[in-house]
């Protein structure tokens, strides 16, 4: 049984890197509506002894999220939690590095702030890593499954499409929410209590079991303080990580999967399983979701829909760019015939699509801050793609 059963990679810190999730006074009659306060809740009552620690990462926080800290750096028994606390808000990517940085053990849970973790969350990634390890010796991280206000599968995929990054091409496919047609019927892993099979993959997100020699090795978190949305994080991690030689697996066992409850977004997620109780937090989804679909900015990385945007095509681009000038040709291009010219809004995070004049300024006005984020060789790049699409030169005394 993995609930009793000890760590089979050792015990892992679990690392939270959190930005005003706490909107509600933890002394006050809606202290237990705090996002934050679900996800601590949910790591303090995982089963067995796979996580050792909590460490928060407050990243220059000014809501209650240091009131709602200090009540559990004073708890007794259990898991224990610490505190790191930023001088000012320096993005996701720093304050996963000083998670890391604070870590006791060698082993790091990265989770999200806004998710509920399943009780066998923890025991459950190490156990799949452990069974990866032993066939791939350069097995470093697994990703788990997040599901979008849902509790289950979305969808199924086709497995070649689950976590996918191919830099030349500028393609890049998550679908963590899916269920992989690989395992129609599921494939599960021998002596392992039913766990399944995980997936060989070349990108992985915020829900991640990872060595920590192997971030060291990666060069660790990439600044992306440039970036109020985070969005090009996890897609350089994993590009480093695997360019150091590592390799990456994600897991579709729902039995590890987290509802990401996307605080402080609106959205375009499915309403389904409203009345079930969420696992790890006992609630019903409904209220989760109601609590967290009330829009808000300045919370985490979400930023207004028009930043969104520009940031989803600049710091991708700067991404591609930092790698291949031919992913940042491909991105910039496809970008401008999918999001300028169709109004296709690939993100569920956002609930409107702007017009098609202003889905135009922000197409340039992204790729003018990639190039900036880039370096000299990137305007190149911008050049040849604005004549592709049939767009005015964007020059950096003419960014509009």
């Amino acid at each position: 049984m993995l609930e009793a059963a000890p760590s089979a990679l050792g015990p892992a810190t679990a690392v939270l890197a959190t930005y005003n999730r706490c909107p509600f006074d933890p002394e006050g009659p809606m202290g237990g509506d705090n996002p934050l306060g679900w996800a601590l809740e949910s790591l303090r009552a995982q089963a067995g002894d796979a996580v050792a620690e909590i460490v928060v990462v407050d990243d220059g926080s000014s809501d209650h999220t240091g009131a709602v800290l200090a009540r559990y750096e004073r708890l007794t028994g259990g898991v224990p939690v610490r505190a790191v606390r930023l001088e000012g808000n320096r993005g996701s990517a720093a304050a996963r590095t000083a998670g890391a940085a604070a870590a006791r053990c060698r082993w790091l849970l990265y989770a999200d702030d806004d998710c509920v973790m399943p009780p066998l969350w923890a025991a459950g990634a190490s156990t799949t890593l452990a069974a990866a390890r032993r066939r791939d010796a350069r097995a470093a991280g697994l990703m788990t499954p997040v599901y979008y206000r849902a509790l289950v599968p979305a969808e199924t995929a086709p497995a070649a499409t689950v976590g996918r990054l191919d830099v030349e091409r500028a393609r890049i496919s998550t679908r963590f929410h899916c269920w992989p047609d690989s395992h129609l019927p599921p494939r599960r892993l021998p002596g392992a209590g039913g766990l399944l099979e995980p997936l060989r993959v070349e990108l992985i997100g915020g829900m991640l079991l990872l060595d920590k020699q192997a971030l060291t090795d990666a060069g660790g978190w990439a600044d992306q303080s440039a970036w109020a949305t985070s969005y090009a994080d996890q897609m350089t991690l994993s590009s480093d990580l695997t360019g150091a030689g590592h390799t990456l697996y994600f897991t579709p066992d729902p039995r590890l999967g987290s509802p990401h409850l996307k605080f402080g977004a609106v959205g375009r997620y499915p309403a389904g399983e409203r009345d079930r109780p969420v696992p790890g937090c006992g609630r019903l989804l409904g209220e989760l979701v109601d609590i967290c679909a009330v829009p808000r900015t300045g919370t985490g990385c979400r930023t207004s829909p028009e930043v969104f945007f520009e940031e989803e095509v600049g710091a991708l681009f700067a991404f591609f760019a930092s790698r291949s000038s031919r992913g940042a040709r491909a991105w910039a291009t496809r970008t401008y015939a999918e999001f300028v010219e169709q109004g296709v809004v690939h993100s569920r995070m956002v609930s409107t699509v702007p017009a098609p004049g202003e889905r135009r300024a922000l197409w340039r006005r992204g790729l003018a801050r990639g190039a900036a984020a880039a370096g000299e060789a990137a305007w190149r790049t911008v050049r040849e793609a604005t004549a592709a699409v049939g767009e005015e030169p964007i020059s950096p005394v003419n960014r509009a």
